[in-house]
């Protein structure tokens, strides 16, 4: 939930009301009076556009100020763990108008979701899952979906790019190694060969199965420097078998790319096509 901005105004505004019109009950009788009043006009109208902007109904009205006025008299922790309590229980019920984390193919069960809620909170022993637990299910499960979902939009992405690694492997010059990654040696290198570890200086040109470019050091004309082990799993691959000053154009299956996530340009279940020179092992 969003916080409301107070306004705070400089010592060098000066605002004079000579009265109220009938209006107030309290005295208006110098500039430290009219600044109090001012700043109470000037964050009332906010939050009247902000909070009442969806429902200015006499009861929100009424239920809106009685709220402001019993805030600003208690001071005591239990009251502002119960005002936390209703801005967490609000943005849940906002929330769940849209499904359950924000998938609207899951229906939020609000009692089942409160009463894991509050049972983590207190610590219950015979709570079905502990807080690690319940986030690495919860978020494997929603993971899975999306991959399932991703798989029936992008079931063509995946069939195409095998049916290509398919009929490359039969071409000559091409090597395929155990994990599926396939490569063609355009020049070969002399240099040593990086670890897992190094930092590798290198030039790549990426393009997606029908041409597309996505992404290319060449066309920025500015070498990228990376970590072998900090790059997708068939650029991993290909860097410790390639000797500095090598050209290889890299062959990489979905797998061994980014999978069923969608990277924007590259979508899931895309197998991507690099043309890759070592450069050299930053030191």
């Amino acid at each position: 939930m969003k916080k409301i901005a107070i306004v705070l105004f400089g010592a060098a505004v000066a605002v004079s009301l000579v009265s109220c019109n009938g209006t107030c009950s309290q005295k208006v009788e110098n500039e430290l009076d009219s600044l109090n009043y001012a700043f109470g006009a000037a964050n009332g109208s906010g939050i009247k556009q902000y909070v009442l902007a969806g429902d200015s109904s006499t009861a929100s009205v009424n239920a809106l100020i009685k709220g402001i006025k019993e805030g600003s008299k208690k001071d005591d922790a239990s009251f502002k763990m119960y005002v936390e309590g209703l801005k967490i229980g609000a943005a849940m019920k906002e929330q769940f108008a849209h499904g359950l984390a924000g998938d609207t193919t899951l229906t939020p069960n609000e009692k089942l979701v409160m009463e894991a809620l509050v049972a983590t909170i207190q610590g219950d022993e015979n709570a079905l899952m502990d807080g690690q637990e319940a986030y690495e299910y919860f978020m494997a499960a929603m993971q899975r979906r999306e991959a399932e979902k991703n798989l029936a939009q992008y079931a063509d992405n995946k069939k195409a790019g095998e049916d290509f690694l398919a009929q490359n492997a039969t071409k000559n010059g091409v090597v395929t190694t155990a994990s599926g990654l396939q490569y063609e040696i355009l020049k070969a290198g002399k240099g040593a060969k990086p670890t897992a570890t190094d930092k590798v200086r290198v030039h790549y040109h990426g393009t997606l199965l029908d041409g597309t470019v996505f992404d290319s050091s060449v066309e920025r004309k500015q070498p990228a420097e990376f970590n072998v082990n900090q790059v997708i799993a068939g650029w991993t691959e290909a860097l410790q078998l390639m000797p500095i000053g090598s050209k290889w154009k890299l062959y990489i299956p979905q797998e061994l790319a980014y999978g069923s996530a969608n990277q924007g340009n590259i979508k899931p279940f895309s197998m991507l096509i690099f043309e890759v020179e070592l450069l050299d092992i930053v030191k």
